[in-house]
């Protein structure tokens, strides 16, 4: 199972400039089952991310991690000149945190690789304490620790190790035909039009206004549809918001199709559905004008079930259809867009890399 434990502040935390020790914070769960998956979630404000390193130390064990470590230096003089760092670091992600500098919505946000693997705290007991530590290496620029997370997926004994898959051969390119879509007809309700194109690439034709109203309701995305479905894009939840992967996937395991929610897919993954000829509804970032952006990932917990889940504003989804080995094609409602392998995987992240997939 997975726990997570957080400190935030009302009152931020800074981070003192140009000063070595830097300020740090310390979680103390009292948990004795072990590590098997560790993620960690930073949200810092801060002016020039490229002047930041983050250490996360268990004090128990002795073990220590750099997280970050001034992102795009020495690529360019002073690494990354854009603003905030919010996101999560997982060894399963598909990109690097050391090579993201964006303007918006903040230089590093989405989920990404840390600098230094957080395998090794695999097999300890997830109990602390804990410290997280942020240092600011460069003069001039300021910033606070608004607040950290640790989500660990736990049990009594770490199991044992899963074999290597042999390495997957995949094409340079796969493109499949014969996808086509429509624009969603209410506000909020990407993921049922999705849905209802994604299905009628196998046969079933479900109605979008049919599929939306079979989806049961909740505060929990991971449960149900979130919200109004007229109300304003741009939330998160409680407040108007949408579905995320399961309550898809199990309607349209209703409807008679395979159907199968995943999250944290890999790229590879992702690509052999592709080649395989099967089209992937996947969560994103939305923009104006069919396009996508970046994304904030949240921690959010639902008072219904208390069930946690990776939230993020602007949640949208889309259906991959093709890759080359510099962009990849996506249905968007009506509209077939080509992006940037960067771009997507960017966007794609921010919720953690959710998908519905033909296969499990």
């Amino acid at each position: 199972m997975n726990v997570l434990y957080c400190d935030t502040f009302s009152n931020p935390l800074p981070i003192p400039d140009n000063d070595p020790g830097g300020v740090s914070d310390q979680i103390n769960p009292s948990d004795g089952r072990v590590i098997v998956d560790l993620s960690v979630y930073l949200d810092i404000r801060h002016t020039w991310v490229g002047d930041l390193e983050v250490i996360l130390t268990n004090l128990s064990s002795g073990e220590s991690r750099t997280l970050v470590e001034r992102p795009g230096y020495p690529g360019t003089t002073y690494g990354c000149e854009n603003n905030n760092l919010i996101s999560i670091l997982d060894d399963r992600a598909v990109q690097a945190v050391e090579n993201q500098c964006y303007s918006y919505p903040a230089a590093i946000s989405g989920a990404y690789q840390p600098e230094e693997a957080l395998l090794n705290f695999s097999g300890a007991p997830v109990s602390g304490p804990w410290v997280l530590q942020v240092i600011d290496h460069f003069v001039n620029d300021t910033g606070s620790l608004y607040g950290w997370c640790l989500d660990a997926l736990v049990a009594d004994v770490l199991p044992p190790p899963t074999p290597t898959p042999p390495p997957v051969t995949l094409p340079p390119s796969a493109y499949i035909s014969g996808m086509s879509g429509e624009d969603q007809q209410l506000p909020l309700d990407c993921e049922s039009r999705s849905a209802v194109d994604w299905a009628a690439y196998y046969g079933p034709q479900i109605g979008e206004l049919n599929f939306y109203y079979s989806l049961p309701h909740s505060d929990d995305p991971d449960a149900g549809f979130v919200g109004n479905v007229m109300g304003v894009w741009g939330q998160i939840p409680p407040n108007d918001y949408g579905v995320h992967a399961q309550p898809v996937a199990t309607l349209l395991n209703h409807f008679g199709l395979e159907a199968y929610a995943q999250r944290e897919m890999t790229w590879d993954a992702l690509r052999a559905e592709i080649a395989g000829g099967d089209p992937v509804i996947t969560w994103i970032i939305g923009g104006a004008n069919h396009s996508l952006v970046n994304g904030i990932p949240r921690y959010y917990t639902a008072s219904s079930n208390g069930h946690y889940s990776v939230v993020a504003a602007y949640e949208h989804t889309v259906i991959l259809v093709g890759y080359t080995e510099t962009q990849v094609t996506v249905l968007n409602g009506g509209s077939f867009v080509t992006l940037s392998i960067d771009q997507f995987l960017d966007s794609w992240s921010a919720l953690w890399n959710m998908t519905v997939t033909a296969n499990p």
